[in-house]
């Protein structure tokens, strides 16, 4: 039998997160111990955020605000510091690569994360200018959410989801939306493409209003938009291990529904339906039910404390109940 194991960060007791690697270490050692005549594959595989690049493998190098790394054909981008992306850092490492004369595919992963600044701001020189400016490079934004950049789907209603009877955030929201439909008349009509399906205005778009509508200036720009989940598997490694699992296992320190969507539950749910095996979660935080599970085709969840020892334990637990030693 073999499993194959997709491990995220893992919450502390206290505050933070364990280190990606820690948490691959905790998992394998302790699957191992509990079940130790399957074949195992753990794989540090995280969300698709800002911080994307640190799990993979490459050289690296700094190019404008940004640490580039050559990692599986592409470039990936990461900040130099910090969680989110700064606007103007980024545009800065996108000339950068252009005027060095790159020629891989440059990925800018973005999840959900709300960039430290205004998103427009990566057109620093305008958005004609900018578009010329990297017209010579292939990038693609991995996105973790699919929701467009204005509308009542859009980014300003998705900040007040849930907080609908806070006038004050209300009122933010209108202003923001007003703000975006005021750049977007402007930077539509240079960016939008036609298209027989699907709308044609880059704003409608499904993707454009994640990231802080970061997603939107980088597609203004010229970069084409991509599910995060899926194309971190695959520069991890993670899809060509499962092509022959009997198990796959997501480690996550969060299962919502939105990561039945677009976290790295959803990538493991994906691999293991093509292989019509079970998809397993382990989880620090499980907040959806038995029904969204099996809809999202997640055979099981399980969950643990934060914190080393509860992590080890629980993973004994599910190896012992998944894969049998025998």
């Amino acid at each position: 039998m073999r499993a194959v194991i997709a491990a995220q960060s893992w919450p502390r007791p206290e505050a933070g997160v364990l280190p990606l690697e820690a948490t691959v270490r905790i998992v394998r050692d302790a699957w191992s111990a509990a079940s130790s005549r399957v074949a195992l594959t753990v794989i540090g595989t995280p969300g698709g955020g800002p911080r994307t690049a640190d799990a993979l493998a490459g050289e690296t190098w700094p190019v404008g605000g940004a640490t580039a790394r050559r990692a599986g054909g592409v470039v990936v981008l990461a900040p130099v510091a910090g969680p989110r992306w700064e606007p103007g850092a980024l545009s800065a490492a996108l000339l950068g690569l252009a005027a060095a004369g790159e020629t891989a595919r440059v990925v800018v992963p973005l999840g959900d994360e709300p960039p430290a600044g205004d998103a427009a701001d990566l057109w620093g020189g305008g958005l004609e200018a900018s578009r010329a400016g990297v017209a010579a490079l292939d990038i693609v934004a991995l996105v973790g959410s699919d929701r467009p950049l204005l509308g009542f789907t859009g980014m300003s209603a998705a900040v007040r989801d849930g907080r609908e009877h806070d006038a004050a955030l209300a009122q933010a929201a209108q202003a923001q939306e007003e703000r975006w439909a005021a750049i977007a008349r402007e930077a539509d009509p240079v960016a939008s493409r036609r298209a027989l399906l699907g709308p044609t205005r880059l704003s409608d778009e499904p993707g454009t209003g994640a990231a802080g509508g970061l997603a939107y200036t980088l597609a203004a720009m010229g970069a084409r938009l991509m599910p995060a989940a899926p194309a971190v598997a695959e520069l991890v490694g993670f899809d060509a291990a499962a092509v022959d699992a009997d198990l796959v296992v997501a480690v996550v320190d969060t299962l919502a529904a939105r990561d039945l969507d677009h976290g790295v539950t959803s990538a493991a749910s994906v691999l293991a339906a093509r292989r019509g095996v079970p998809c397993v979660v382990v989880t620090a935080h499980l907040a959806v039910g038995r029904r969204d599970l099996m809809v999202a085709g997640v055979a099981a969840a399980h969950e643990a404390a934060p914190g080393e020892a509860s992590l080890a334990d629980q993973i004994r637990r599910v190896a012992q109940t998944w894969t049998p030693d025998r």
